[in-house]
């Protein structure tokens, strides 16, 4: 192995190791298959990998690839970990239930202080393009939340693969689920409505204390 190939693997044990370590530790402090009391967020078991749901942007693209594709030919001095994502799935029309979810959401990004940054917000449109959110829907986000990525799901798929993350009979969709993926590309978390702002800051918090990455 020559020393560029040793230097980048190197760098990607520190990246992966942390974020190896901080899903260990939430599995040691499981109960009943959730952190430290049953009100916070359910950790997935086994994590689903952010490629497996099929997204793409608005041209059709692919919006991830697999940690491997993200890191085949990259030197270590080009390498840029992807940040922490919550990703919320939601319809071309965001009615008042969607708006408010939103807008908690916003408000839990906002309170995670100088961590914030190591976070982006993602809205992902359960309709294929070249579909769009209306223009009321996309009033609304350019307004209030004009930070907030939006690509797009195929819709069955995306039930397909989600349904292996909750016991059966949840719809995460129609739930309003947010959903967590570390910097590697893993989806190991999820928060349902009744999580409230402080359980969802106090295992975020958690999360990127155990993580340097992203």
């Amino acid at each position: 192995m020559n020393a560029a190939k040793l230097k980048l693997t190197l760098i990607l044990l520190a990246i992966t190791v942390p974020i190896t370590l901080a899903t260990i530790l939430f599995q040691l402090s499981l109960g009943t298959g959730r952190f430290d009391s049953t009100s916070n967020g359910a950790l997935i078991q086994p994590v689903l990998d952010i490629s497996e749901l099929g997204l793409v942007d608005a041209g059709g693209t692919p919006a991830y690839q697999t940690f491997e594709q993200l890191t085949a030919g990259v030197s270590p001095e080009d390498y840029e970990p992807r940040p922490w994502q919550l990703l919320y799935f939601g319809a071309a029309s965001c009615d008042a239930v969607c708006e408010e979810r939103l807008y908690f959401l916003r408000q839990v990004h906002i309170r995670l202080g100088a961590e914030s940054k190591r976070v982006q917000r993602v809205y992902v449109l359960t309709s294929p393009p070249p579909a769009t959110v209306d223009p009321a829907t996309q009033a609304y986000l350019t307004r209030e939340q004009a930070d907030m990525r939006i690509i797009h799901a195929e819709p069955e798929k995306l039930r397909t693969v989600l349904a292996r993350s909750v016991p059966a009979g949840e719809d995460p969709q129609a739930g309003h689920y947010i959903y967590v993926m570390d910097p590697v590309g893993n989806i190991m978390l999820y928060f349902a409505p009744d999580n409230d702002a402080e359980q969802i800051l106090e295992d975020l918090d958690r999360l990127l204390d155990h993580s340097s990455l992203g």
